[in-house]
């Protein structure tokens, strides 16, 4: 999938949650309940069903990444309560230029993130090494998604390929945004592959 699939507004509703990336493409299921954020859903369902999913650098969130994904509600289920339960899927890469407003949630004024290609060495050898990292984790007993492998021998754009196993396999939430923020393609792939090393090591 290339650039997004709606037209990136201006600015975007921001949900800050700890350890949470969005990257494009992925699928992410969101319990909202929190009133600050019920009200944010309300504003996103009725402009454009779209927002940025970011993570906080501190502990007190008064302190984000700039650089976040953007999502599409793809579905949302109203509890009785109040609360919902959402999927919310990843169009693409953000980055924060300003806020336009902080309380009760964040607004974001934002620019969208674009992969380039950047320079390429020995990337089918690299694209190789991923899929035998994949299926380590396999052999480990670790459950993958259903679809994950068909997606994974499917695709042929390089830049989706590593967001999708960033996003699947990648457990520390740090090195999760250090994909989030690599825009050119080979690096991201040299920095996946380590990461995936590290994790199974």
């Amino acid at each position: 999938m290339n650039g997004i699939i709606e037209p990136l507004p201006p600015t975007l509703p921001v949900m800050v949650l700890p350890g949470v990336t969005l990257f494009p493409n992925a699928l992410l299921p969101l319990y909202i309940f929190e009133p600050r954020y019920r009200e944010m859903l309300e504003e996103a369902l009725g402009a454009g069903r779209m927002l940025a999913m970011a993570m906080p650098r501190n502990e007190e969130e008064s302190d984000v990444e700039m650089i976040a994904g953007a999502g599409l509600v793809r579905a949302c289920i109203r509890n009785d309560n109040g609360t919902s339960n959402l999927i919310l899927q990843g169009v693409c890469r953000v980055r924060f230029i300003g806020w336009d407003q902080l309380s009760p949630y964040r607004i974001a004024r934002v620019e969208e993130l674009r992969s380039n290609e950047g320079e390429h060495h020995d990337l089918e050898s690299k694209v190789t090494q991923l899929h035998a990292l994949c299926a380590r984790f396999k052999e480990q007993g670790i459950e993958l998604p259903s679809q994950f492998e068909a997606y994974l021998n499917q695709i042929t754009n390089i830049g989706v390929i590593t967001d999708l196993v960033a996003s699947t396999l990648v457990a520390d939430p740090r090195v999760r945004q250090m994909l989030l923020e690599e825009v050119e393609i080979p690096r991201r792939l040299e920095k996946l592959l380590a990461g995936l090393r590290a994790q199974l090591s």
